[in-house]
Formats: C-alpha cells, structure tokens, sequence
C-alpha cells in the first residue's frame, strides 16, 4: 500500500497546525510594488488618500501603513494581523524598528530614513534565526513612500512576507546577507494617473479562509495624521 508523504504530519506527535505553517504568496512584493506605482504621484511619490484596500485584496494581511515621527523612526498606524500573529504582539502604535532583533534596528532605522529623505523603494532581505521552539525563517521587508495630505512624503506602504513555520512565540528579524538590500530612489519615476489597478492576492496563512475573504485585514489606528 503506497503511502502519501506529509512534510507538516511528522508522526502523530509532531503535527504542525495550520497557525504554525506561513504559506505567503511568492510575488507578494512585486504585486504591491505594482499597484503602487499604477497610483498617480505627485514628484514621483503616490498620495496616502489614493490607496484603495479593495485593489489590495488580501496583500492587506501582510500590509503595513507607516507614519515618520522622528528620523529614522516610523510608528506604525495600520497592520495586517498577520503582522501581529508572526510578531506576537498588537503592532499599531509601535515604531517598526520593534519587528527587528537590537542588534539589527539602528540598520532598519538608516534605511527607513532613506526611504523617506531620498524618497526611495526599499526593498531589505530579512531572517529570522533559530531558536528553540522556533525554526530559521526566510523573508523580505518592501517600503514604499507616500504623501500625506500637505504632500510632504510622511507616510510609507510597507509589506512583511516570510515563509516557513512561525513555531512558538513572537518572531524577531535582521536583515539577511543572502542577497543585497534594494534602493531605488523615485527621481526617474514617470507619472502615471487613472489606468486599471491589478488585482491582488496572498496565500492563506491560517484556516479561516472565508473570514479572510469577507473581512478587511487592515484596522485603523485611531491617530491624528
């Protein structure tokens, strides 16, 4: 009798829950990237009021909007929630550096600041190292500047994708040395207004399929601008 192999079954004591197990969609970065440059743009940067949750889809589980309140420091007003599950804690109102190990945030914070100063796309490989309870992780960190409502470039679209199992506890990350961070500063960027805004999508990272369909994964921060 033939047997079918399960990599998430191990033995009847081993059994990986559907929580555990990050199924992220591989072209998650480059589908958001893409909508945010079908955005129109002022100075090469899109305006916060013109994203539309609706053209993101599911990308919204993974999705972050950032708030610059200080240099090199951008609090999270907005977050997907697969964003808390993998890091373990409420992220609205943190600063993003909190999602790195210490060892790793003045980095993120030199390069959030490019992300705002120049403006640039920044694109950072991440990992996230093992530990016990928790297997090594492999994933990618995509910001992409926004205007606020005075059109200063205040505000950031941001995407955290990472594959593998979760394991127990809240996930810490540093920037991998597997391949090179990404900087692309917007000068050389052509305006681009109205055009049909592609549709989204993610893989789903837990059971609850319908409720992700039905339900934004985005929840407001209750923050001035």
């Amino acid at each position: 009798m033939s047997m079918t192999f399960d990599p998430y079954k191990l033995g009847t004591k081993d059994v990986t829950s559907a929580e555990d197990v990050l199924l992220t969609n591989p072209t998650a970065l480059t589908e958001l990237e893409t909508y945010w440059r079908s955005l129109p743009r002022s100075r090469g940067v899109p305006a916060r009021a013109d994203l539309d949750p609706v053209a993101m889809g599911r990308q919204l589980e993974d999705s972050l909007i950032l708030e610059r309140v200080a240099p090199g420091v951008a609090r999270i007003r907005v977050a997907g929630r697969n964003i808390g599950k993998l890091i373990g804690l409420e992220p609205r109102g943190l600063p993003l550096t909190t999602v790195m190990t210490p060892n790793s945030r003045a980095t993120l914070s030199e390069y959030i600041e490019r992300a705002f100063n120049t403006p640039s796309v920044v694109e950072l490989p991440l990992k996230s190292p093992r530990a016990v309870g928790q297997p090594p992780l492999q994933g990618k960190l995509l910001l992409l500047p926004l205007r606020d409502e005075d059109g200063d470039v205040t505000r950031m679209l941001g995407i955290l994708v990472m594959s593998g199992r979760r394991g127990m506890g809240g996930r810490r990350f540093e920037i991998s040395d597997l391949s090179p961070p990404r900087v692309e500063a917007l000068s050389n960027l052509r305006a681009v207004n109205g055009g049909r805004r592609p549709s989204l999508r993610v893989a789903a990272v837990d059971g609850d399929t319908q409720k992700a369909k039905d339900t934004p994964a985005l929840r407001l921060v209750v923050s001035n601008p």
